[in-house]
Order: structure tokens, then C-alpha cells, then sequence
């Protein structure tokens, strides 16, 4: 009941405070509002965003795009990049707090009432394993609380990859609390994984932001 609750809070909170950003120019993408049914019915693709050659430098800021509900959003961004993991990516500041580390990047909902132990938070890291390995092992682990849905989608930045989705509870037969959704992203020294985790009760708009946030990583050399 209190993560319910507490689901329910930030998502009020983050609907309200996106409702008061205004009218901006054409959003790059468009996420419809749907009813939830199935593991990968909680997350809609997001179109690629025409390619434009990345330049930004680290830290620096700057004003985006998003669409929820069908309205326009402004969305804060901030560039990062992390050399040890070998990715450079755009992250919400205004709604996450970036937790840093040598060998990954975690971001953090700024409202979350247990920053150690959160419940909406993106995390991305790497291994020197390859895709394929890193997906099995991944799948395996989480086959034992969800029935998991695997494919592969194309990402703005960083191209094709390995899509897992967790959200129906293993033989339950309805959606769970807590939801994952795992990128894991091909590269010439293993490959690069964002895992996103939000509650069921938003997860429309939680799966439509951390998409948002991995359409901008691409790869760099470690």
C-alpha cells in the first residue's frame, strides 16, 4: 500500500509540474496515452528523432522535447559523460539526481523518499561480456520473478539493440508493483546496459521518460 501510495504521489506530482511548462515547438516524438494489458503493453516506442551529429561537451545544458498525453513538455537535459564505461548521454536534472560512479551512472527520481533503495531510478553501466551472453544471464535472473518479453529496438544514438521488458509477475498472470526495462546495447568491447525501473501505477510516464534518456546515449571508447 505505501509504495502504491507513494507511486501515486509522484506521479500526480510530475503530471502537475510537466501540466505548467507551456506550449513549446513540435515535440521529435509522440507517446500516446494507452491502458495498460501486457508486459510490453506498459512502454510505447518512441519514433528516432531525425540524427543530428552529437557535440555537446559535458555539462552542459539544454532545453528539450517530450510528449505525454498528448501535450508538449519541456524536458531540462544535462550531457554527461562517463569514459570508464565508455557512453555519453542526456539526463532529466530537474526531475533526477545523478548518482556517479566510475563504472556507471545512476539517476535517481529527485522525490524518492529512499534515495539507497529507490523505486524509480535508471541505471547504466557496461560489461565486457558480449550482448548475447549479458541478455541470457539477464533473462535468466529475472525469469525468476517476472515472465519476461524480449525483442530488440533501434535507439536514437546509440542503433540496434536487445530490448527485455519485466512486468508480469512469473505465473501470476497480472502486472507487477515493480517494473524493469533492460537495454543492452552491442559495442566492439562487450556492450553497454540501461535497466529502467518504475512502478506500475506510472508507468506510461516513467517508461516514455527513461526512453527518452537512453534515445540520447551513445557509445564512446573506454
Amino acid at each position: 500500500m505505501k509504495k502504491k501510495l507513494f507511486s501515486f504521489v509522484v506521479f500526480m506530482a510530475l503530471v502537475f509540474s510537466l501540466a505548467g511548462c507551456g506550449t513549446v515547438p513540435p515535440a521529435e516524438s509522440e507517446l500516446p496515452a494507452a491502458e495498460p494489458q501486457g508486459a510490453d503493453d506498459h512502454y510505447t516506442e518512441v519514433p528516432p528523432a531525425a540524427e543530428t551529429e552529437n557535440v555537446r561537451q559535458d555539462g552542459e545544458r539544454y532545453e528539450g522535447i517530450s510528449m505525454f498525453q498528448g501535450m508538449e513538455q519541456t524536458v531540462y537535459y544535462e550531457h554527461i559523460v562517463n569514459k570508464t564505461a565508455g557512453f555519453e548521454m542526456d539526463y532529466d536534472y530537474e526531475t533526477f539526481v545523478r548518482h556517479s560512479e566510475a563504472d556507471r551512472e545512476r539517476f535517481v527520481l529527485a522525490w524518492d523518499d529512499d534515495p539507497e533503495n529507490p523505486e524509480y531510478y535508471l541505471e547504466v553501466t557496461y560489461s565486457t561480456e558480449d550482448a548475447e551472453t549479458v541478455a541470457a544471464a539477464i533473462s535468466e535472473e529475472l525469469s525468476n520473478d517476472y515472465e519476461i518479453n524480449r525483442g530488440a529496438t533501434e535507439l536514437d544514438r546509440a542503433g540496434s539493440c536487445i530490448r527485455i521488458g519485466a512486468s508480469e509477475v512469473k505465473g501470476g498472470g497480472y502486472t507487477a508493483d515493480q517494473m524493469q526495462m533492460v537495454y543492452i546495447i552491442p559495442t566492439d568491447d562487450g556492450c553497454r546496459i540501461a535497466t529502467a525501473h518504475y512502478g506500475f501505477d506510472s508507468s506510461d510516464l516513467f517508461g516514455a521518460r527513461f526512453r527518452g534518456m537512453v534515445n540520447t546515449l551513445s557509445v564512446i571508447d573506454r
